[in-house]
């Protein structure tokens, strides 16, 4: 419907609230068979958000741009940065491997646990970081505490005394999580300068101390046997853990 201006011809009425001819706006409540807004999703965002730019990018800005709505709508289901994180930590020990033990194949389980557990740090690699860096509520420390509660479990399965059990979870968690550290920090130096890869690294080895002097006779020895793979340097140390448990259980 058309009205006159004071002195002027006819103008369109505009409407009272709501975008722009033409144009959408991203809001806070998702259209009905959108997913709802949850502290799941936004955690599920940031490890998102890491995995493409790293924690440090990680800003409630870029994760309305991730979710498709406007950062109010975040800030309505967290408080701050240091919040979101906590919900991606939750996330993140959800997807915790849960060691399956069978009491006649407790080495070969354990193998596959470390297996596991590597590939879920390799999946969050940023994750630890995340956690010294950030105020972590009850929720996290929650989460964390029943998943070391499933794997005392398992070792208190195998056989080992309660004190060995717990000296086995702080072995198991230590060597994997920092070989897990050392891999992703040698895969961002491969990638920016390709001569420092692992396996061009034990090459190069190999190589200088072929042809130094006497001053490297122990590096020379064992340079030629250095184990290069990825994979092969992660038995080697799921062998050692193995050996300490086998060591515990006599």
């Amino acid at each position: 419907m058309n009205r006159l201006r004071r002195y002027g011809g006819p103008v369109s009425v505009a409407p009272s609230s709501g975008p722009p001819p033409g144009t959408a706006r991203r809001r806070g409540r998702p259209p009905k068979g959108e997913p709802v807004l949850t502290r799941e999703r936004i955690g599920r965002a940031v490890l998102d958000e890491v995995s493409a730019h790293g924690a440090d990018r990680v800003t409630m800005r870029s994760l309305a741009a991730r979710l498709d709505v406007t950062p109010r709508a975040v800030y309505k289901v967290v408080r701050d940065r240091d919040d979101a994180l906590a919900a991606a930590v939750v996330v993140a020990q959800r997807d915790w491997p849960a060691p399956r033990l069978d009491p006649a194949h407790a080495e070969a389980d354990l193998t596959t646990f470390c297996q596991q557990l590597r590939t879920w740090y390799r999946r969050h690699p940023v994750l630890l970081r995340i956690v010294a860096s950030t105020p972590m509520d009850d929720e996290v420390r929650a989460a964390a505490m029943r998943n070391m509660d499933v794997l005392a479990g398992f070792l208190l399965g195998t056989g080992l005394t309660p004190a060995d059990a717990a000296r086995a979870c702080d072995l198991i968690i230590g060597t994997v999580s920092g070989f897990a550290e050392l891999e992703e920090w040698e895969a961002r130096a491969g990638a920016a300068d390709p001569q420092h890869a692992p396996a061009e690294d034990t090459a190069a080895m190999a190589a200088f101390t072929a042809g130094s002097a006497d001053d490297l006779p122990h590096l020379r020895r064992i340079a030629p046997a250095a184990a290069s793979d990825v994979d092969d340097r992660f038995a080697d140390r799921v062998e050692m853990l193995l050996l300490w448990v086998r060591s515990r259980l006599r």
